[in-house]
C-alpha cells in the first residue's frame, strides 16, 4: 500500500479523534474509492454517515459491508453490522436472508479449496437454519475487563464472540478463582447453562473490546421446534466443551495443556446413570475410572455384619474408581448413585494408556489416592474398634 493511500486513512482517523466528522468522512471516501476492500474502513465511513445523520447512506454502506464479510466468510462481523442497519431500519428483514444465501452459497464453493474457517454452531447450518438463527441473534458491546456474564449468576443464553476476545474463570475457592482459557472470533459460550441448570457455570470478562452476539433460551427453542437438527448440532458442541472444561478443572488433568486434554477427552465416554445404581461393588476386579459430571455418587464398605458405611458422597467434579487399576487390586468399597448422574468413564486399559502417556496424572493421582487409602482405612479402623466396644458391653 502506497503513502498516499495510508494518509487518507490517517487523515481519517485523525480527524475522527478531533469530531470532525464531515472532514473524516472526505478522507475516508477517498480512501475507500482506492481501497473499496478495505471493509473496516467502510464500516468506519458508514459510522460517520449516520452520525451526520445520513442514515440512508449509511445503511447502503453497512450493507456492502455485511455482504463483503459474509462473501469473506466472516458471519458473525456480516451478523453484527446486520443488527446495526436493523436497528436504523426495522423495516430491511430481507438483509438477514441475503446474509444467510450470500455466506452457504460461499461456504459451499469455498469448501473444495479454500475452506472458510469452522465456526461452531453457524458452520453447520444450511441457509434455512441459518436464516432462522440470524433473526433472533441480539449484538451487545463490552469494554475492556468488563464482567460478561458472572459464575453462579442467571443464564439461559447462548453467546458467540463476533469481534475482541474473552477470559473464561473458575471459582475453585472463596478468594481464589482459576483462568480456565481465553475465547476469540468465532468461539461461543454460555452453553452449560442453557442446557443444564440455566446458570452461569463460570466468569467470562472482556479481554479487550469485544462484541457479542447473544440469543436466549425463550428465542431459540422456537427455533429448534423449526429445525429440529440444530438441537443435535448444539448437542455435540456442548458435550465437546463440557469434556474440555471438566477435565481442565479437574484435578487430575490440570496440569495438561489443552492438546493435551483432548487426546485424554477421546478415551472418555459419557454415560447417563439412573438413580440408586450399583455402579462396582466392594471386591470386584479393578475396572474403570469415573468422574462425576452431574448427580451424586455414594462410596461405601461392609461392616463384619454385612451393615452399609458410608465413606463419601461425591458430586459434580470429583472421581472414584481409581484404586483398583492404579494399584491392580479388587475394587475396596462400593458405589452407587444417590441420584440420576452422568458420569465420565475411563475404562482401566484407556487410563493404563494415559498414565503411560502423561506421567504427571499417575503422581497427582497416586498422591490423592493415597490419601483416599488412609482416610477408608482409619474409618475401617474406627468401625471395628466400635463394633468391639459394643461386643464387650453386651
Amino acid at each position: 500500500m502506497s503513502k498516499g493511500k495510508l494518509s487518507f486513512k490517517e487523515e481519517a482517523l485523525r480527524a475522527l479523534s478531533k469530531g470532525e466528522s464531515g472532514k473524516a468522512l472526505d478522507h475516508f471516501q477517498k480512501h475507500c474509492s482506492q481501497e473499496p476492500g478495505d471493509l473496516r474502513s467502510r464500516f468506519k465511513m458508514a459510522e460517520v454517515l449516520e452520525r451526520l445523520g445520513r442514515e440512508e447512506e449509511a445503511v447502503q454502506e453497512y450493507r456492502t459491508v455485511a455482504e463483503g464479510y459474509a462473501t469473506e466468510g466472516f458471519i458473525l462481523q456480516a451478523i453484527s453490522v446486520n443488527k446495526i442497519i436493523l436497528r436504523i431500519n426495522p423495516s430491511l428483514k430481507e438483509v438477514n436472508d441475503r446474509l444467510a444465501q450470500l455466506y452457504t452459497e460461499k461456504f459451499q464453493e469455498a469448501k473444495p479449496v479454500h475452506p472458510f474457517p469452522k465456526i461452531p454452531l453457524f458452520s453447520e447450518l444450511n441457509e434455512q437454519e441459518l436464516q432462522s438463527l440470524v433473526s433472533r441473534v441480539q449484538a451487545k458491546t463490552f469494554q475492556k475487563d468488563e464482567i460478561i456474564c458472572q459464575e453462579g449468576g442467571a443464564g439461559d443464553s447462548l453467546m458467540v464472540i463476533s469481534r475482541g476476545e474473552v477470559v473464561i474463570y473458575k471459582q475453585i475457592s472463596e478468594r481464589q478463582e482459576m483462568r480456565v482459557r481465553s475465547l476469540k472470533e468465532g468461539d461461543f459460550f454460555g452453553e452449560f447453562g442453557f442446557f443444564t441448570d440455566q446458570k452461569r457455570h463460570a466468569t467470562v470478562k472482556a479481554a479487550a473490546e469485544c462484541e457479542i452476539l447473544e440469543i436466549s433460551r425463550d428465542e431459540l427453542n422456537p427455533i429448534i421446534e423449526a429445525h429440529p437438527r440444530i438441537r443435535e448440532v448444539l448437542h455435540n458442541l456442548y458435550r465437546h466443551r463440557v469434556l474440555d472444561l471438566f477435565l481442565s478443572i479437574s484435578p487430575l488433568f490440570t496440569s495438561l495443556s489443552t492438546i493435551e486434554r483432548e487426546e485424554v477427552f477421546k478415551r472418555f465416554r459419557l454415560m447417563d446413570v439412573p438413580e440408586a445404581t450399583l455402579i462396582f461393588n466392594g471386591g470386584d476386579p479393578p475396572g474403570s475410572l469415573y468422574l462425576i459430571k452431574s448427580g451424586e455418587v455414594e462410596i461405601f464398605i461392609r461392616n463384619p455384619k454385612k451393615e452399609k458405611v458410608i465413606l463419601s458422597n461425591l458430586k459434580g467434579g470429583d472421581f472414584f474408581g481409581e484404586i483398583g487399576p492404579l494399584f491392580k487390586k479388587p475394587r475396596s468399597a462400593s458405589a452407587k448413585t444417590v441420584q440420576p448422574s452422568e458420569l465420565l468413564e475411563l475404562t482401566k486399559e484407556d487410563l493404563e494408556a494415559c498414565l503411560l502417556q502423561f506421567p504427571q496424572i499417575q503422581e497427582t493421582l497416586k498422591e490423592i489416592t493415597v490419601k483416599r487409602l488412609t482416610r477408608m482405612n482409619l474409618e475401617i479402623f474406627s468401625q471395628k474398634k466400635s463394633e468391639k466396644v459394643r461386643e464387650a458391653m453386651v
